[in-house]
């Protein structure tokens, strides 16, 4: 083809046809630029290609991701109301004129007093941010995942808090009543009376009584905001979901 190109030019100028050859050398510079064109466009398909392939695998880790922290938020907020139901439920009990502190404390006893921790699965979007591939996001769905991660950072860190302090009020109630065993074994002693928990019955149901309000209200908040971060993950997943291929 070149040596078909090269006779054509040389038959032009040996015959003195400039006008002709000048025309001609234009169409061949034109001819090689749309070459070079289409080679950069096939180069630059592929290569959106390959960033869309990446995207799409980013997509579909971030789903995973996103489902997974959903389904602990939800069973975060279950418990949590489960708790304070119970709670109030067992407000009630203080219309009964009747009833003895022996059944004050047992019913607060029949409530649990468990911390929870929490930990959202944040691995897509750590590494999307240290490779620097968040930028191939729409600003939109970035903005979102990055106020995403930041309200998951301050949520783990109340529940933290709120761990404490619940760890610190089991513990303090722990050293009023003393281990299971201990009661059992104090059975048999008579001359320990004054250990057995009934002795301090009053200020054990204070305890509890105050340790159940306390982490009520820790986790009605807590609920509140989990709700909200339930809300906005679900809003994150619809987005995603438009943009995975099917």
């Amino acid at each position: 083809m070149i040596k078909f190109f090269r006779k054509i030019r040389q038959k032009m100028l040996t015959e003195n046809k400039y006008s002709k050859y000048l025309i001609y050398a234009i169409g061949e510079i034109v001819l090689v630029v749309i070459g070079i064109l289409i080679a950069l466009g096939i180069n630059n398909w592929n290569e959106e290609g390959k960033l869309n392939n990446k995207r799409q695998q980013y997509y579909n880790q971030l789903i995973s991701d996103i489902n997974k922290d959903i389904e602990i938020t939800t069973n975060i907020i279950t418990k949590f109301k489960t708790h304070n139901q119970q709670y109030l439920d067992n407000l009630n009990n203080y219309t009964n004129k009747d009833i003895t502190l022996s059944e004050l404390l047992n019913n607060y006893r029949q409530i649990k007093l468990k911390a929870y921790q929490i930990r959202f699965n944040s691995s897509t979007m750590t590494s999307l941010i240290s490779s620097g591939d968040i930028e191939l996001l729409e600003p939109k769905l970035r903005n979102k995942l990055i106020d995403l991660g930041r309200l998951q950072e301050l949520t783990i860190k109340d529940f933290d808090f709120t761990n404490n302090g619940a760890s610190g009020i089991v513990q303090n109630i722990s050293s009023m009543i003393g281990s299971v065993p201990l009661q059992k074994n104090l059975e048999k002693h008579n001359s320990l009376n004054e250990l057995r928990m009934k002795n301090n019955m009053s200020q054990l149901v204070l305890a509890y009584e105050g340790a159940h309000n306390w982490i009520y209200l820790a986790q009605k908040d807590a609920i509140e905001g989990l709700e909200e971060m339930e809300k906005e993950l679900r809003e994150i997943t619809e987005i995603i979901n438009l943009k995975i291929k099917k």
